[in-house]
């Protein structure tokens, strides 16, 4: 097999590529064993299997889903969990089957989280550190109250009367200016050796926004042009996700101004995900200045057998 599958059966697994229509059956899933990770949004998972080098798999558990990731490495198929099985507990049975499957070809799992690291480190994962995700209580955030949240108030509210940006839903007619400005945001990453590995998967969720539902979608318009755009939804609960956020870096604050004006639309949530900073200083002190109540910390696993 030289070429991706849309199907593979791995055992006694048998694995799909994700579609839209599987969104509802993974929001359930995540909802039911409650998963804090950014990467368990289901429009994530489904926007990063749009990609000629890899696709996203599901497979049905006798109590939940699990996700993986199917690529191509040494010219042979291969697949890692994108994130731990939507399910109480572990699952040794389907991992010794991917391990059976990738042969002498590491076994990973892209994103854990602390249950992970907690019950299957002793079923032969080993973990090592990724990242913290930032947590954010919406109502703290849209207040703005108090000296902690002065850097806050000052941008945004400096940006409505300077910049004067129109905030309003995003629509299908908006994609290709849309990308557009992502192809412009990532040429100026790429100019100042920072790219940010998201393109792909930000292209296909503008592309495919419209076909997913309950996601948020605004666009920031100044001057009669689109200079940010922004998605979100809800996760697990009344915890949120803060999905996707490109803006021109030249309008100062419009970045705060659009991350606030979303947490305003996402009402169902008390907390909001923001992801990780990528170990970047810049985003971090950004991502900081919304003062997040929690973090969520993240591992990489390496299945050791």
């Amino acid at each position: 097999m030289n070429e991706l599958q849309t199907r593979i059966t791995v055992g006694a697994y048998d694995l799909h590529e994700i579609a839209p229509h599987d969104l509802s059956t993974l929001a359930d899933a995540v909802s039911h064993v409650n998963s804090a990770l950014w990467a368990a949004y289901p429009p994530f998972v489904l926007a990063y299997g749009q990609s000629s080098a890899r696709k996203v798999m599901l497979t049905e558990l006798d109590d939940g889903l699990a996700i993986l990731v199917q690529r191509k490495i040494r010219r042979t198929l291969h697949l890692d969990y994108l994130i731990p099985p939507l399910v109480v507990g572990c699952t040794s049975d389907l991992t010794r089957e991917i391990a059976a499957f990738n042969g002498e070809l590491e076994t990973r799992m892209l994103w854990a989280d602390l249950p992970t690291v907690a019950v299957w480190k002793s079923d032969g994962w080993e973990f090592s550190d990724n990242e913290r995700e930032y947590v954010y209580r919406r109502e703290q955030v849209l207040s703005m109250s108090g000296g902690r949240f002065a850097m806050l108030r000052k941008r945004t509210h400096r940006c409505e009367r300077e910049i004067q940006p129109e905030i309003r839903d995003f629509t299908p007619g908006d994609i290709v200016k849309c990308v557009d400005l992502l192809n412009r945001w990532q040429d100026l990453r790429e100019a100042d050796c920072a790219p940010v590995f998201d393109y792909r998967y930000t292209r296909s969720a503008l592309e495919m926004a419209t076909d997913i539902p309950g996601m948020v979608g605004i666009v920031a318009v100044v001057d009669g042009v689109i200079r940010a755009f922004a998605f979100g939804g809800t996760t697990a609960g009344r915890t949120g996700c803060f999905f996707l956020l490109k803006s021109d870096p030249t309008v100062r604050g419009l970045s705060e101004y659009v991350r606030v004006q979303l947490m305003q639309r996402l009402d169902d949530c008390d907390l909001i995900n923001d992801a990780g900073d990528l170990d970047r200083k810049g985003l971090a002190r950004h991502k900081n200045l919304f003062r997040p109540v929690a973090f969520v910390p993240t591992w990489k696993g390496r299945f050791r057998g």
